[in-house]
């Protein structure tokens, strides 16, 4: 028996529905229960030839590649390094608060180092043993296939850099919580924290000591030279010593 019914998009097979209105429009609003159908000789020829256009567009080899290529693929390569030295720095900065309660500005400034530097020697490591498989979209051809490219190593560090660059800004917002958190204590509390006025942009230069760290790390690993990420911002920090001095009491306000 057949029973068609209007306002409906399925076609009900083995109990399951498939939807294929966006497939066959004529059928849009029609739900067809088949123990079996009846169609008039024109219907079913216009049916056939709506599935078989469907059909003869499906790219097999196409479905395979997609298969193999999706779990590698990332639509926002710079926003999952950033996530991943982020829970670096997080789980890292719990632990020097259970030892000693807080965290000082040295300790600020290696968490984001040794961050660095962990997702960058995995970069390079990867490409160096061949284990770094991942791929970046370009986009839709004309055909509306997805485009694809594995990512090169000068691609993944120039997106590793990007992410970093976004985490080290986070320093100008950190620095400013720390010069309202004195201001409060010097309001409220008469507590003069800061021997010194902050200099202007403070919040920035900690920033760029960072990102100026990174970078030249990345020129001695491109060399093959060893470096200690943390300690060359320890010492583009130290090159102003009034600056350094000023910034270390500004992050000791707790």
């Amino acid at each position: 028996m057949i029973r068609i019914e209007e306002n409906y998009a399925s076609v009900y097979e083995n109990s399951k529905s498939r939807y294929i209105k966006d497939a066959i429009p004529e059928l849009k609003n029609v739900q067809i229960k088949v123990d079996s159908a009846v169609f008039s000789r024109e219907g079913m020829a216009a049916l056939r030839g709506q599935v078989q256009g469907v059909f003869e567009q499906i790219d097999v080899d196409e479905i395979m590649r997609m298969r193999e290529i999706f779990p590698k693929l990332r639509m926002e390569l710079s926003y999952d390094m950033k996530d991943a030295m982020q829970k670096d720095m997080r789980n890292a900065s719990e632990e020097i608060i259970k030892a000693k309660g807080y965290t000082s500005l040295d300790d600020t400034i290696a968490l984001h180092m040794n961050a660095y530097t962990r997702q960058y020697e995995t970069i390079l490591r990867g490409h160096a043993d061949g284990t770094r498989d991942v791929y970046v979209s370009d986009g839709m051809d004309e055909n509306g296939k997805m485009q694809y490219h594995k990512v090169t190593l000068e691609e993944d560090l120039g997106y590793l850099n990007e992410a970093f660059g976004q985490i080290a800004d986070g320093m100008v917002l950190a620095a400013n919580s720390k010069a309202i958190l004195q201001q409060n204590k010097e309001v409220f509390g008469g507590q003069k924290a800061l021997a010194a006025p902050l200099p202007n942009r403070y919040g920035e230069r900690l920033a760029d000591i960072l990102k100026r760290a990174a970078s030249t790390y990345a020129e001695q690993r491109q060399k093959g030279n060893s470096a200690n990420a943390a300690k060359l911002a320890f010492d583009y920090l130290n090159q102003d010593k009034s600056f350094s001095n000023t910034m270390h009491m500004l992050f000791s306000v707790r």
